[in-house]
């Protein structure tokens, strides 16, 4: 296959995406999520004026310091990029969640022997998987997360995301390969973990509920949630909801360049894993005037240079100061008597 073969293939491809019900970014997706945008915007209109104002709601939706921000044309440029340029960098994990639960039922049919096969229905044992599968990639992602947070060598790639001034649905797609890469893998490695212990426990393989290959749960989280994370809609999720759900409010703390919101609601649809390791912040009822971006940015972060070559710059720093601090240093020499 020649260099235009590839690039037509991956013009086909990102053509499917657009309309694919389980893509990160596609136009159904969008529109559900402008649709529940526009719904809440002039439900809290309705609340507060008791009139509804078109003109205002749809001035708010497409809002010009937000379609004309030098941010969003970063992050349209960055989703051609990671589209055609490296998206292909997801089939080049160092494994994959079929790998490790196979690995996961054969090490444990090494162990303990092969469980009798389930008699539960179909149905509970598909729907059990399902769950489980979910739930390992919320757990895997809140690692990742965590992890990139609080390392400086993999903040060094992941800051590249945190560089938007404003956030818009393409700002899923403003990230550097290698934190990409790292991302995969461990998702594998939890998704595959959750997906061989419930093989394992099944006694046989299950399949999963899946639309277009995407878990069914995920599907509905891309459609609800995941299009109004990044995006300027102040909808908070208070109460136990906001304890079990990260809403586009609790995302936009996230994006904070505040520093009581740093390291705050590190998962991805669901929020009880930052609940249960004190990383959640609830938001406020009323609408939140946050500053995005990274805080003390020496660059331009919207060039893209900043997005492939400052990262790998900033993490070899680390690597060497590391390597400078390990290094043991040379005795004392004591003065002569």
């Amino acid at each position: 296959m020649n260099f235009l073969d590839f690039q037509i293939g991956k013009v086909e491809q990102a053509g499917i995406s657009l309309v694919s019900p389980g893509s990160i970014f596609g136009l159904p997706q969008l529109a559900c999520a402008l649709a529940l945008g526009f719904a809440f915007l002039a439900w809290r209109q309705m609340h507060r004026r008791g009139s509804l104002r078109p003109r205002a709601l749809i001035r708010a939706i497409f809002s010009r310091r937000i379609l004309f921000n030098r941010s969003t044309y970063a992050d349209l440029f960055y989703y051609g990029i990671n589209t055609f340029a490296i998206g292909t960098l997801i089939g080049w994990g160092l494994w994959s969640g079929s790998t490790v639960s196979d690995f996961i039922v054969h090490g444990l049919r090494a162990s303990f022997g092969t469980p009798m096969p389930s008699h539960a229905p179909d149905w509970v044992l598909r729907g059990g998987l399902t769950l489980a599968a979910f739930l390992g990639y919320e757990f895997g992602y809140y690692i990742d997360h965590s992890l990139k947070h609080r390392i400086p060598f993999l903040w060094a790639f992941h800051k590249t995301h945190h560089s938007a001034e404003v956030l818009t649905p393409l700002t899923v797609f403003r990230v550097h390969p290698i934190d990409t890469l790292i991302f995969v893998d461990i998702l594998a490695l939890t998704i595959g973990l959750a997906h061989g212990l419930f093989t394992y426990a099944a006694g046989k393989p299950v399949n999963l509920y899946l639309i277009d290959n995407t878990n069914v749960i995920t599907v509905a989280f891309l459609f609800l949630l995941a299009q109004l994370q990044h995006s300027q809609f102040w909808i908070p999720l208070r109460g136990l909801p906001g304890r079990l759900l990260l809403s586009p409010a609790h995302h936009q703390i996230h994006h904070s360049v505040d520093p009581r919101h740093y390291n705050r609601n590190l998962g991805s649809f669901l929020a009880i894993f930052d609940w249960m390791f004190g990383t959640l912040a609830i938001p406020e009822k009323e609408t939140q005037h946050l500053t995005f971006g990274v805080a003390q940015q020496t660059e331009d972060p919207h060039r893209v240079s900043a997005l492939l070559v400052t990262p790998v710059v900033e993490a070899a720093g680390v690597v060497q100061n590391l390597a400078k601090s390990a290094r043991p240093k040379p005795p004392v020499q004591q003065p002569a008597e």
